[in-house]
């Protein structure tokens, strides 16, 4: 019963406050994008600074050469962080490589969903989703490297540096990819995770063949 009663509010237009939105939309003509700004800000900035990462690691040594002016200009941040980090101090290290290669098919994937939303187009979203998974897993990986080593291996750390510089060198900045994305997965999880009768009457205005609705189509198949 309980369900029926949510049913019927969420098709009620007078309690639905998808549905006044919907309405708002059809007067004033403004839209409501399909990604919110800042989660297009966060696919970006993220894109970018990882595309740069791959940079740096998939050209050692020449992105790591102290003795090159041009290297420390460019990379002086990787610098930096290599220093705790023995990963990327490593020219050969092969995990670094291997994270690299899957970083360039999220960013890849970032700006698809970037320029999708930008079209409108309801795959967008769902791009935008599984995007910031594959990053929030690959980071917990990452993670899960530093810790619980196992007795005689070399540590991946840098065991000279303070407690200091390893929480502000390494924990924050590579926290930064587990706090967004588990953020940006919670903000879009209600906007996929739709009541099945707005999937039901979608794919009953798509004779259940066609998935080529624009996302205003969506929209108003759901809620009129």
């Amino acid at each position: 019963m309980s369900g029926l009663i949510s049913d019927q509010a969420f098709w009620n237009p007078v309690n639905s406050e998808n549905a006044e939105r919907y309405h708002l939309v059809k007067m004033t003509g403004i839209q409501e994008p399909v990604l919110p700004r800042w989660i297009v800000l966060w696919l970006f900035v993220s894109g970018m600074i990882c595309t740069y990462d791959v940079a740096y690691t998939m050209n050692r040594p020449f992105t790591n050469d102290p003795a090159s002016p041009r290297a420390n200009l460019l990379f002086g941040g990787w610098a930096l962080y290599s220093s705790v980090d023995r990963h990327y101090l490593t020219t050969n290290d092969i995990f670094t490589c291997s994270t690299g290669r899957v970083m360039l098919l999220e960013c890849l994937l970032n700006f698809i969903a970037i320029g999708l939303a930008a079209a409108r187009n309801r795959h967008g979203l769902l791009l935008a989703f599984t995007s910031n998974i594959m990053v929030l897993w690959k980071t917990i990986l990452f993670f899960s490297v530093f810790l619980g080593q196992p007795e005689g291996h070399l540590p991946p750390m840098n065991p000279n540096k303070s407690v200091w510089s390893k929480f502000m060198i390494f924990w924050v900045p590579n926290g930064v990819w587990i706090i967004m994305p588990t953020v940006v997965l919670f903000a879009l999880w209600n906007k996929l995770a739709l009541p099945p009768k707005i999937s039901e009457k979608y794919w009953e205005a798509s004779n259940k063949c066609r998935g080529d609705l624009s996302f205003e189509d969506q929209k108003k198949v759901a809620l009129d």
